[in-house]
């Protein structure tokens, strides 16, 4: 379940570092562009990610979860501390059960669905103009993912 649920965290992650609504829509909607575009990999534990089933179940998963949390523990830190801690045990599980061609696979997968979800929406702007495209708390996040995935 783990390996299922990081790159639905990660995009929950990135988009709890700051913006609006509307950037948080814009970037929700890139990450799960992301993970449906996961069914054209090559690799099957990409394209397993895909599966309908199994986004539906990662869904479930994370709102159960979600639920579970007192308001406190729905602070962008704690869902970005979600994100990389599932992120760590995603990568362990790969490491004790998969090959070496699945850690990297599914490490770049992730780290790429970040960066888009990152790319998704300025932070900043006024009505499109200004602002950063990828803000100081969104790097912070993909710099930690990074470096999970050496």
């Amino acid at each position: 379940a783990v390996v299922r649920d990081t790159p639905h965290l990660v995009i929950i992650g990135i988009s709890s570092t700051g913006g609006s609504p509307m950037d948080e829509l814009l970037e929700h909607t890139a990450g799960m562009k992301s993970i449906v575009d996961a069914m054209n990999s090559t690799h099957p534990l990409i394209r397993e990610i895909a599966v309908g089933v199994n986004i539906m179940q990662a869904q479930k998963s994370i709102q159960s979860w979600y639920r579970s949390l007192d308001q406190a523990s729905r602070s962008p830190v704690a869902l970005q501390e979600k994100a990389i801690d599932s992120m760590k045990g995603a990568v362990d599980v790969l490491r004790a059960h998969g090959g070496q061609d699945d850690l990297l696979q599914y490490s770049d997968f992730v780290r790429s669905l970040a960066m888009r979800v990152a790319r998704a929406a300025r932070e900043g702007d006024i009505l499109g103009v200004g602002g950063e495209l990828v803000s100081a708390g969104e790097r912070k996040f993909l710099d930690r993912l990074e470096a999970l995935a050496q």
